[in-house]
């Protein structure tokens, strides 16, 4: 009996990011079951995903559909990088490729998607919704009219409608954004955590440094300068904690910002280029973990950070509230509300004990073993209705 077909769509597929490990994840789950396919805009380093995100693959378990020069010609009508303009390419390629092959299954592994049927959809936040956060606007957005128009022109790109987007079976990455999604469309989404790769070492707590760890690209938007306010303030009330930041550049002028911190600050490390094993020794050797970005979608690196085992303090927003079981003992708003939570936690034993007990009880929430599963049960259900 031949096996079903699946057309997996995804824009740009690379080694950094949580969406990226997410659509990769997918393909490895799938294929145990599945002819896959992926429709794409650029080339995909099969090897560096592995080495990033702890798969397998390997090249021959997939086959990979690049867009042709008519679709990629449309990148340059902007004049910077565009997301949404990115996603809708990559449907209309879709689309061309089912009419094609008429697939069995079609998924978008980057948000929504009108594939002209129905499908699935993996939404790490809606592109439907508005008004977008704070943190994607830039100075072309605050022309007016021309951020209605640029979505008219992607929607039109892929024949987008909302009729067609509420077909599908909807996949939101957490309670945070299945809520927006619910805002953006008339669907109830299934809630699908994304996957932590790896395999954490089991440090003692007493063999842990006292100190703290963030995870993630060395970009403003994660806001890496309060992570070091909060450990200085920490400091100020007479523990010596220190602080490790590991991640890839993604903004040279942050970059070199951190650098001139951490040249008066010797209990602050940067580091960054880490093997996935490397990164894995690395956190577990720490008690504790920060993550400040506000309005973070969901957040692989607070997730990475639970599942090694460290006591994680998070903005009060988004999705990583989440992650620590919405426990206001481990949501900040402030430096000082950081600082005064942090210090509770090491000077107070039993808010320590209760608070590693949480953290324990939770490891196993984002395992990619539990992705593969859920999103294989989610693909089954959906080939047996259609």
């Amino acid at each position: 009996m031949a096996r079903k077909t699946i057309l997996i769509a995804h824009p740009f597929l690379s080694a950094v990011g949580g969406g990226n490990a997410v659509a990769t994840w997918a393909i490895q789950a799938l294929i145990r079951d599945y002819d896959v396919a992926v429709a794409t805009l650029g080339p995909i380093d099969t090897p560096a995903l592995n080495r990033a995100f702890g798969t397998s693959l390997a090249p021959k378990d997939f086959q990979v559909a690049i867009a042709p020069r008519k679709y990629l010609r449309r990148l340059s009508f902007v004049p910077t990088r565009g997301a949404l303009l990115e996603s809708h390419l990559t449907i209309a390629w879709a689309r061309e490729l089912d009419r094609r092959n008429r697939y069995d299954v079609l998924f978008s592994t980057q948000n929504e998607a009108d594939f002209g049927r129905p499908g699935l959809q993996y939404i790490h936040y809606p592109g439907w919704y508005l008004p977008r956060p704070a943190h994607e606007l830039q100075w072309f957005h605050r022309i007016p009219g021309l951020l209605a128009l640029y979505r008219r022109y992607c929607f039109r790109i892929s024949h987008a409608t909302q009729q067609g987007i509420e077909a599908n079976i909807s996949l939101a990455n957490s309670t945070f954004v299945a809520g927006r999604t619910r805002d953006a469309h008339r669907c109830e989404p299934v809630i699908l955590y994304p996957p932590v790769p790896g395999n954490f070492p089991d440090v003692p707590w007493e063999q842990r440094r006292p100190a703290i760890v963030g995870i993630g690209r060395l970009d403003p938007l994660k806001r890496w300068g309060m992570a070091v306010e909060i450990v200085d303030a920490v400091r100020a009330r007479g523990h010596e904690m220190a602080l490790t930041l590991i991640g890839q550049p993604d903004s040279r002028d942050e970059e070199r910002r951190l650098w001139r911190m951490a040249e008066s600050r010797p209990w602050l490390r940067i580091l960054t280029n880490l093997s996935r094993e490397e990164l894995a020794g690395e956190v577990a050797s720490h008690r504790y973990g920060v993550h400040a970005m506000i309005d973070e979608h969901f957040g692989i690196a607070p997730a990475e950070l639970q599942r090694a085992g460290c006591v994680t303090f998070v903005h009060r927003s988004g999705g990583p509230v989440e992650i620590v079981g919405h426990d206001p003992r481990l949501t900040f708003d402030s430096v000082a509300d950081a600082a005064e939570k942090i210090v509770r936690a090491i000077e107070d034993p039993e808010t320590g004990g209760e608070l590693r007990a949480l953290v324990a009880s939770r490891r196993d929430c984002f395992s990619s073993d539990r992705f593969c599963r859920e999103l294989r049960l989610q693909v089954a259900a959906f080939t047996a209705r259609s």
